[in-house]
C-alpha cells in the first residue's frame, strides 16, 4: 500500500516564490501524515494566466525549482510532482510536468497536446496553450521505488492513445495534472475514470482549484483505484476525492501492484491488437 496525496491550490499568477512556498507547506504536511507521493496541478509553479510574462517566468528543467523541491523530498522522503513552463536551452517554452524523489531529480514531460478551444461555453476565448508552447513528443515512464508512474498534462488525458501508450510502457501509476476551468468539470470526471477503466491502472489526477485573474477552476481531484476487489471492476473504486472548492491535501491508500490481480478478470490489455493500431495509423493519415 503507498499513501499518495493530492495536492490542490489556487496559484497566484506569476509569484514563484509564493507557490513554491505554498507547495512546501502542503508537501510537509503531506509527508508528516505518511504519503509518499504528492501531486501538484498543472503550471502549479506560475499560474495558467501568465500572458506574455511566460517568456520570464518560465525555467530550465533542471532549474531553481526543481533544487527547490528535491531538498524538500530529499528530507522528507517523498516524491513530488508539480507542473511548471519550462524554457529549453534555445529559449522555447513547453508546458511541463516534473518528478523529483528522495534520490534527486527524476525526470519531466512536456504536454503533448496543446489546446486551442474556447475557455468558456459563450466567449471566444482561447486556452493559452498555442500561443506560448511547443507540443512535447515524448511519454516517458519513470521507474521509481513506488512504482512506475507516467504523466499526462491536461489536454493530454482526453486522448485515450496516449494513456494506453503509458501503459503498455509500464507504468503503475496514470498521473494527470490539469488547469482545468469550471466548464469542463462534467467532461474530466468521467474521462479520468475511463481511462483508469480501459487501462485497469491507477489513476492519480489534479486540477488547479479557486479563482485566478478571470479563470475559475473547479478542483476536484481524486484517486482511482486499478479495481474492485470483490467485485474485479476495473476503474474502481475512487479511493479519495478531493473538494471541489478550496486548498489543501486530500489523501488515499492504493495497492500500486493490484492491477495484476485485476487485469486477469478484465483482459483489455490481452484482448488489444496491433492490428488495431495500424488501421487507426491508416485512418489517421487519410485524414483531410
Amino acid at each position: 500500500m503507498v499513501k499518495i496525496a493530492i495536492g490542490q491550490i489556487t496559484p497566484e499568477t506569476g509569484q514563484k516564490n509564493k507557490n513554491l512556498e505554498k507547495m512546501k507547506r502542503y508537501t510537509i504536511d503531506a509527508a508528516e501524515q505518511g504519503a509518499k507521493l504528492v501531486v501538484f496541478p498543472e503550471l502549479a509553479l506560475t499560474g495558467y494566466n501568465c500572458g506574455d510574462d511566460f517568456f520570464d517566468v518560465a525555467e530550465p528543467i533542471p532549474g531553481d525549482a526543481v533544487t527547490f523541491f528535491k531538498e524538500i523530498a530529499t528530507q522528507h522522503d517523498i516524491y513530488i510532482i508539480w507542473g511548471m513552463p519550462e524554457k529549453s536551452i534555445n529559449g522555447i517554452l513547453y508546458n511541463a510536468a516534473v518528478l523529483v524523489g528522495p534520490e534527486g531529480y527524476i525526470g519531466s514531460c512536456r504536454k503533448n497536446t496543446l489546446p486551442g478551444h474556447a475557455t468558456d461555453q459563450t466567449g471566444p476565448g482561447a486556452f493559452p496553450d498555442r500561443r506560448y508552447f511547443k507540443a512535447g513528443e515524448n511519454l516517458p515512464v519513470f521507474d521509481t521505488a513506488i512504482g512506475k508512474i507516467g504523466i499526462l498534462i491536461c489536454y493530454d488525458i482526453f486522448f485515450p492513445e496516449l494513456a494506453r501508450l503509458l501503459t503498455l510502457k509500464g507504468a503503475d501509476i496514470i498521473v494527470g495534472i490539469s488547469g482545468s476551468p469550471t466548464f469542463e468539470k462534467d467532461i474530466f470526471e468521467p474521462i479520468v475514470k475511463a481511462r483508469a477503466m480501459e487501462n485497469t491502472i491507477n489513476f492519480v489526477y489534479t486540477n488547479l482549484v479557486g479563482q485566478e485573474g478571470e479563470t475559475t477552476y473547479w478542483g476536484g481531484g481524486c484517486i482511482i483505484g486499478a479495481g474492485e476487489k470483490e467485485t474485479k471492476v476495473p476503474g474502481t473504486p475512487v479511493v479519495c476525492k478531493a473538494p471541489y472548492e478550496g486548498e489543501g491535501i486530500t489523501i488515499g491508500d492504493i495497492d500500486i501492484q493490484h492491477l495484476n490481480k485485476i487485469r486477469p478478470y478484465f483482459p483489455v490489455l490481452r484482448d488489444i491488437t496491433t492490428r488495431m493500431y495500424e488501421q487507426l495509423a491508416d485512418a489517421h493519415r487519410k485524414l483531410t
